[in-house]
């Protein structure tokens, strides 16, 4: 089957962004609009408000597809007009988020400090998005390379990947026992992954490693490597939850590890950064959202728990989806079965996302159901 007139570069960019604005960032920002509010004990934002924010960044990636449309005033406008969209969303977004956690009575913990930040680096990463756009507004067949590389990075570890670590460090102690998380060396942690990524354009060589130290200090506080807090035995869900947590850091963790080692050392295995960024989003970010997710969702919409099941055969699914990814990235396109790997891996992640998605809507359906 030919590829649209655009190419596969355009595609590539495409797929990236799809990923990291129209999945991670709606769901970020519908977790981020019921959870940060409770975290404070703040009011909820305005429903206006929200609705618009979600209506502006989902309506902006849509546009963003005429990257794939041939060259043209209307494939112009539809990208000019889907990158304005979606700043303005991301920044809705960042408005309500840093409302919620100046607001309320409860008392300041250092994981804000990562809520905060995430939120600020989402309309950043899009300011990147759209200066990668320039070229394709001309009338190039893709956007810019490397401001697209630096889109990515923005979003994928100063929005979301921060936002989940900041999440992470609240709702582990009540949902697997960890320990509680000591201040000190999450705001140590805070401040050497964001020193790492505002010097990175500077720095491409040594910012890696501040990012790794400081993802190494976050994944220690967030305590689900640490001896458990609980005084006796965890029930299955928990079980559940804290090995999709340990497997979801292992992952950040190895992903890091890369970015640093591609850096620092010019690692010759070829695809390296590549392999890093599916490392941190189908193992890293997808296991996290999806035990995260299997305990909130009931836990905010009143509906019945998530099947056991289901909720680990979505994990299964995307730990084996990003093994085979990031070695077919590793290992390159001619290796013996890479070919194999890459449709595997394709099809074990929209598998997992179906078995959750499904559990997910029966959950939210009972909640509604209880209502009526």
């Amino acid at each position: 089957m030919p590829l649209p007139s655009a190419g596969w570069a355009a595609l590539a960019q495409l797929h990236g962004h799809a990923q990291l604005v129209g999945f991670a960032g709606l769901l970020v920002m519908g977790i981020g609009y019921r959870v940060f509010p409770r975290f404070r004990g703040a009011p909820a934002p305005a429903a206006t408000a929200v609705v618009a924010s979600f209506a502006l960044v989902a309506t902006g990636v849509a546009l963003r597809s005429a990257l794939a449309w041939p060259a043209g005033e209307v494939r112009t406008a539809a990208l000019a007009a889907g990158g304005i969209l979606e700043l303005a969303g991301a920044l809705v977004y960042a408005r309500l988020v840093l409302g919620a956690l100046a607001a309320g009575d409860s008392e300041h913990r250092p994981d804000e400090i990562l809520i905060a930040l995430g939120a600020l680096w989402f309309p950043l990463g899009l300011m990147w998005a759209f200066v990668a756009l320039a070229p394709a507004l001309a009338g190039a067949p893709a956007g810019d390379p490397v401001a697209d590389g630096a889109s990515v990075t923005a979003l994928l570890l100063g929005f979301v990947a921060s936002t989940v670590l900041g999440v992470s460090l609240r709702v582990a102690p009540a949902f697997v026992a960890a320990p509680p998380a000591p201040p000190r060396p999450v705001i140590a942690g805070a401040a050497l992954w964001y020193a790492g990524l505002t010097v990175l354009p500077l720095w491409p060589q040594v910012a890696p490693l501040a990012i790794l130290g400081g993802g190494l200090l976050l994944t220690w506080t967030v305590g689900v490597f640490r001896t458990s807090a609980a005084v006796q035995l965890l029930g299955a869900a928990a079980r559940l939850t804290r090995l999709a947590l340990r497997a979801g850091y292992l992952w950040l963790l190895f992903g890091l590890t890369l970015l640093a080692l591609a850096a620092v050392a010019s690692w010759p295995i070829g695809g390296a950064t590549t392999a890093a960024r599916h490392a941190l989003a189908l193992g890293f970010l997808m296991s996290v959202v999806f035990a995260v997710g299997a305990r909130l969702i009931p836990a905010l919409t009143g509906g019945r728990a998530l099947p056991l099941a289901a909720v680990g055969a979505a994990l299964a699914l995307t730990n084996a989806a990003a093994v085979l990814r990031v070695g077919y990235e590793l290992a390159g396109s001619t290796a013996p079965g890479a070919p194999a790997a890459l449709a595997f891996s394709g099809l074990f992640a929209y598998g997992a996302l179906l078995a959750f998605a499904v559990a997910a809507a029966r959950s939210v359906r009972s909640a509604v159901s209880a209502f009526a």
